[in-house]
Order: structure tokens, then C-alpha cells, then sequence
């Protein structure tokens, strides 16, 4: 036989050889990804059984933790210790991989390896999809209502069905609106002129808040109280003066502050505020994590 032929016939063998071996690599690899459409009707490729995950937002973070603690790689900001009082011993000592959406710590999060990346509510399409370019072959699928009463459910299932508990995450919502509703049904019956005034104060010195109609203070509204900050609403929080809050005069603080709830009672500043004469001022529970907002109602599950 030619040379020059059997040259060719033996290229041809090692293309045929080489095409079936990708081939197959690509049904392998099909068979163990699915495709999911994110909360932005994002497309993503992501393994059908994930075990490494991770999330770019506090609120997602949460959600995860609650549903798949042993799947989550890190945490996306750091932990106190008064948060970590009630939490098992090896979640407290995850690496913090540094969130915080899009000023993100992206080598950090590559160099972890997760099956897949979760960002929480708040930030567009075109911002997603830039910063999974960021992240490279590692699937970013985005939350929406993580950090909202009105469709926090939807997203409980929907990193359920992601993470692979499914069941958890129905019970949880189960658990949610059986809660919803006793609730409701209680402060339904409170005359609107019996409501409580309440006053959110969010830091060390008491004067940041966030207004009525903010996802941050659902829960007041919910309960049948009556956020007194009305005021226009932001993205984060406002400043408010101590004139301000005077004015309101609110029957109930609700802080979300250690340092500031330690001292509010012997702070000359807020003394004439009915809710310090009368006190009522009340710390939120922040062990694991903040029970009020962020995300809001989700940790007394």
C-alpha cells in the first residue's frame, strides 16, 4: 500500500478515536449538569448535585446555612463573636470569602472552587452576567426576594431546588405562612389608634434607621406597629438627629445595635424619648444572626 495512504488512513483513525472521546465527554458532562433559569430568567449550566456553594450576599448566605449547612464553603462578611454564640462550632471557623455583591473578593471565591455562587436581590442583569464573567466557568445564579416578606418564599424554593433540599425548603415556607397567618389574624383586630409608634435604631449611636415601607422594617409594619420614620426611602439607611427622633417620640426602640441598647437608658440625649422613660426599648436577637432584617423574619425559622 502507498505510504502517502496509509499516512492519511492513520490520521483519519486517530480523528475518528479522538471525535468519539469528546463526544462522550460531552454526554458525561451533559448528564451531570442542568440547566436552571435564575430569578432574572438568566439561563446557567449547573451541576445536578452540588455539594460547594457559596453566595455573594448576606441574605442568600443565610438562606443557604438554613438549608444546606454542610454545603456552604464560607461566609461572605465576618462574624462577631455574640453571632456565633449559638452556632456549632464548625460553621464558626468557614472562611470569610468577602462579599458584598459587585466589590466582591473574586479570586477569593475561584480559589475555594464552589459548584455554584448565589447573589441576593438588588442588582441587574447586566451587572450578573459582568460579574460572572468575573468568576469564570463557576455558575452565578441570582436570588430575588431574599431579603422581602411579600416573595421570600419564592426564593426559599428556589435555592432549595438549587442546593438539592427541595423538602427543607418546603417546610420552612410551610412553617412561614402558618406563622404569617397567626400573626395576621392578631394584629388585625388592633385598633388603628391602639398601634405601637416604633423607632428602628440600626446603629451605635441610635440615629440611623430605615423609614416605613423599607424591606428592612417589614416586620414592624407586619406586627401591627407603626414605623414613625417617614421619610422618603433609600437604598440603605438614613440619618436622622436626635431633634428628629424627639419629635417622633416613639413608644417602642427596637435596636439592632449591642453598644447602643447598653447605654441608651444613661444617655442624657435620649432621655426625654417616651420609649427610654418608659422602657421600652428592646435589643433584636442577633445570634446566629440578626432575627429582623436581612434577611427579615427568616432566622427564628
Amino acid at each position: 500500500m502507498n505510504k502517502k495512504i496509509m499516512i492519511v488512513i492513520v490520521i483519519l483513525l486517530i480523528t475518528v478515536v479522538g471525535l468519539t472521546l469528546y463526544t462522550s465527554t460531552l454526554k458525561t458532562n451533559s448528564g451531570n449538569q442542568t440547566q436552571i433559569t435564575d430569578m432574572l430568567g438568566r439561563n446557567v449550566q449547573v451541576l445536578t448535585n452540588v455539594s460547594r456553594v457559596a453566595s455573594f450576599s448576606y441574605s442568600t448566605t443565610v438562606q443557604i446555612y438554613m438549608l444546606a449547612p454542610d454545603k456552604l464553603i464560607g461566609w461572605d462578611s465576618n462574624r462577631s463573636a455574640a453571632q456565633n454564640r449559638f452556632m456549632p462550632h464548625q460553621y464558626q471557623t468557614l472562611p470569610v470569602l468577602g462579599g458584598s455583591k459587585k466589590d466582591a473578593n473574586y479570586e477569593s471565591f475561584i480559589s475555594m472552587n464552589p459548584d455554584l455562587v448565589f447573589v441576593g436581590h438588588g442588582i441587574t442583569v447586566e451587572d450578573v452576567n459582568d460579574m460572572q464573567q468575573k468568576l469564570g466557568v463557576i455558575p452565578l445564579l441570582d436570588v430575588e426576594g431574599d431579603n422581602n416578606l411579600t416573595n421570600i418564599d419564592s426564593s426559599i424554593n428556589f435555592v432549595g431546588k438549587t442546593v438539592g433540599e427541595s423538602k427543607k425548603a418546603s417546610e420552612l415556607v410551610s412553617f412561614h405562612q402558618k406563622m404569617l397567618s397567626e400573626v395576621k389574624s392578631k394584629t388585625a383586630s388592633i385598633p388603628e389608634g391602639e398601634k405601637k409608634r416604633v423607632y428602628y435604631a440600626r446603629d451605635n449611636t441610635g440615629l440611623m434607621t430605615n423609614p416605613s415601607g423599607s424591606s428592612h422594617t417589614q416586620l414592624i409594619d407586619m406586627c401591627g406597629g407603626i414605623n414613625v420614620a417617614q421619610v422618603p426611602i433609600t437604598k440603605g439607611s438614613v440619618g436622622v438627629s436626635i431633634e428628629q427622633v424627639l419629635k417622633w417620640n416613639p413608644d417602642v426602640i427596637i435596636a439592632s445595635d449591642e453598644t447602643f441598647y447598653q447605654k441608651i437608658y444613661s444617655d442624657p440625649l435620649w432621655q426625654n424619648v417616651k420609649a427610654v422613660k418608659d422602657k421600652q426599648v428592646y435589643l433584636v436577637p442577633n445570634s446566629p444572626f440578626n432575627w429582623f432584617e436581612n434577611p427579615p423574619e427568616l432566622t427564628p425559622f
